[in-house]
């Protein structure tokens, strides 16, 4: 099963294009304060991806969190859907942009209500719970998966000073 995970893994890799992580770099080196909002799994992915930008030195909120203040006019709204449709996640994608607000979007499908809020960022084609028979994992997970990868992928770019993070990592662990 590991062997499943890890050829859809590497052939999903290979059909993003190359200069897809440094463009997403860029964008999010050029904000001062990021927002990342997902739904389920693909949310805890994103969730990771604050922990790293936090390392970083980022000024890094996830929605929903108490702390979270609102989105203003320059801020930048990371959001991640497989199916382009969740809800929520085209809820607050709408919302960031009536607020000026800049968006990064990561899906697996190039027409869908999300894409239709801003282009596309990252296209991960990588089914969608419903369209099972594309992968040999559980419903989303390897989008999910990719997510993960990605954005480990993009801090690897954005990380100019590992001794940033190691200073920024958790200490009351």
């Amino acid at each position: 099963m590991l062997n499943i995970i890890l050829q859809e893994l590497k052939q999903t890799a290979e059909s993003i294009p190359a200069d897809a992580i440094r463009r997403c770099a860029d964008k999010i080196a050029a904000h001062e304060r990021i927002f990342v909002y997902g739904a389920g799994r693909s949310g805890l992915m994103l969730r990771a991806l604050a922990m790293r930008l936090m390392q970083l030195g980022k000024t890094v909120y996830v929605v929903g969190e108490t702390i979270t203040p609102s989105i203003q006019k320059g801020d930048l709204l990371i959001v991640a859907s497989a199916s382009g449709a969740t809800h929520s996640v085209c809820h607050y994608a709408a919302e960031a942009v009536k607020m000026q607000a800049d968006l990064l979007i990561i899906t697996a499908e190039k027409e869908s209500e999300l894409a239709r809020i801003a282009p596309p960022d990252v296209i991960i084609p990588a089914p969608t719970k419903h369209n099972l028979a594309a992968s040999g994992q559980l419903m989303g997970s390897l989008f999910e998966q990719m997510i993960l990868l990605f954005s480990d992928a993009v801090t690897m770019a954005l990380a100019e000073n590992r001794e940033t993070l190691s200073r920024n990592h958790a200490n009351l662990e």
